[in-house]
């Protein structure tokens, strides 16, 4: 059923569009605008026609045919005598706008233009169809409400911004998890920059049941794809958060206490903890040592380090200080004033009214502010007890950052024969994690592999494949983790040499 409060997946034609159902609250999409007030407590998968920004239920088949049924295939006639010289139209751009200003549906108005074609009788049945699809989608006023799933995420996001999921189709995801032998009452590690998609599929599969633990970089986790799914609250408590500048500490006992103290007192002035720069610090000297090792050829085309991008900000930050030291300290100024709650903040409530915001000094001190934090942090050092004892069942990382120092940090808290699989939309940075995993050890099966997809279009006497395809859907690599023998052990398992006597005459 479409709830209040949750997230669905709006289609007109082949465009999707993700939105929050709210009342009173006008959607935006292909020029239309409505509002889903008549939409709440239907069942999802219904067809609605929008008139005066309000939503109708209709039935399913309601519109222009667009799929010429077997019946209606003729593939002896072809459209080489049509002339397409715009002149078979009678109908002109004043009389269409006429026609709308006078009330007219979308089926009236496209029943108008056929007959008034001098040469859609003669078209084929497939180019009937497909002009009919084509006026459908200029005067048709018709969407669908979905309910949001992996697949139409998926491919909604490759067709709208590709780069915020880094480029990952679903084939590859469904790669991904198949790879990662991910299934309910297992325990993940996963490492996603992908807007959540990744941690969305991995969730779904395990149904709630087992352990998550996701890897962040930054100060919060985002999961903007993650909240789509609209899962109960009881699937957030078997994910556990972790952040990324604490991997260097998290297998030395003795840099766990300071890497505890350290996001004790790190806290900025205004409050909030500074996990930023502590990233940059934490992650600076691996970077190097990676930075060092990858040949110039494989760096080119490798996606930008943590280290290089603060080189850059530094630079431009060098640029732009003369310029920007005026505006700065009048922010500051500004910024230290609102704190001492001389300018006194003003938000927006539900109802439209406006209330003031408490000074800064009482929400730093605000006791729900506080057991947020303190959630927080416990919700992370159970996190780092997971890892620490080294036995979960499956590691999955899609992450724009270079994949090698997080595989060297996270494969030890996998247990033996156990699977990783590692996405990242360019070869190179593979390559060299694959590279450096042989030289290591403790690892089988390596395989780095990339997904070839094409769609076909199937129709009565037109199948063929699609005209246009992705060039490609990213590189995968996976292995399966071993026990690594170390020198105790192997001195005591192996048998004694024997002597060999030597035969005298």
């Amino acid at each position: 059923m479409i709830a209040e409060g949750e997230q669905v997946l709006i289609q007109k034609a082949n465009v999707f569009r993700l939105v929050k159902v709210e009342r009173r609250k006008k959607i935006f999409t292909e020029k239309l605008q409505f509002f889903l007030d008549n939409a709440i407590g239907l069942p999802l998968g219904s067809k609605f026609e929008v008139r005066n920004k309000q939503l109708f239920q209709v039935p399913h088949d309601s519109g222009v045919d667009q799929v010429p049924s077997e019946a209606e295939v003729d593939t002896d006639k072809n459209n080489e005598k049509i002339q397409d010289d715009n002149r078979s139209q009678k109908l002109t751009k004043e009389d269409l706008k006429e026609m709308a200003k006078q009330g007219a549906k979308g089926e009236e108005i496209i029943e108008q233009l056929v007959q008034n074609n001098a040469n859609f009788k003669e078209k084929t049945s497939f180019s009937q169809a497909k002009y009919l699809r084509k006026k459908g989608k200029k005067y048709l006023n018709y969407i669908t409400i979905l309910r949001p799933t992996l697949r139409l995420l998926c491919n909604m996001y490759m067709a709208k911004s590709p780069s915020k999921i880094c480029h990952l189709r679903v084939d590859t995801l469904s790669q991904m998890l198949t790879v990662g032998n991910i299934h309910a009452h297992s325990k993940v590690i996963v490492v996603d920059s992908c807007q959540g998609l990744v941690l969305g599929a991995v969730m779904e599969r395990m149904a709630g049941l087992g352990t998550l633990v996701q890897v962040y970089h930054g100060d919060f986790p985002f999961r903007h794809v993650y909240d789509a799914f609209n899962f109960p609250a009881s699937f957030d408590e078997t994910m556990l958060p972790f952040p990324m500048n604490q991997l260097n500490c998290l297998h030395s006992p003795q840099s766990i206490k300071d890497g505890l103290q350290h996001d004790e007192s790190a806290v900025t002035s205004n409050g909030e903890e500074s996990t930023g720069l502590d990233v940059m610090k934490d992650t600076e000297p691996n970077v190097e040592d990676q930075k060092v090792e990858v040949t110039p050829e494989d760096s080119i085309s490798a996606p930008r380090t943590d280290l290089s991008f603060a080189e850059g900000v530094s630079d431009s930050k060098e640029k732009n200080e003369s310029s920007t030291t005026a505006k700065a300290s009048s922010s500051d100024t500004e910024v230290n004033m609102e704190r001492e709650g001389d300018l006194p903040t003003e938000a927006p409530n539900a109802d439209g009214s406006t209330r003031k915001r408490p000074p800064w000094k009482e929400y730093k001190k605000d006791p729900a502010r506080l057991e947020r934090q303190r959630e927080r942090k416990e919700r992370i050092e159970q996190a780092r007890t997971v890892l620490q004892q080294g036995n979960m069942d499956g590691l999955l990382i899609a992450c724009k950052f270079h994949p090698s120092p997080l595989v060297e940090a996270l494969l030890p808290c996998l247990a033996p024969s156990r699977t990783f699989a590692v996405y990242c939309q360019h070869r190179e940075p593979l390559v060299d994690c694959y590279t450096r995993l042989r030289g290591r050890g403790g690892v089988l099966n390596l395989q780095l592999t990339e997904t070839w997809l094409r769609n076909f279009q199937v129709l009565p006497g037109r199948s063929r494949p699609d005209m246009q395809m992705s060039g490609t859907g990213g590189y995968l690599l996976s292995g399966i983790t071993v026990a690594m023998e170390t020198e105790t052990t192997s001195s005591t398992t192996e048998p004694p040499t024997k002597k060999v006597k030597m035969e005298t005459d």
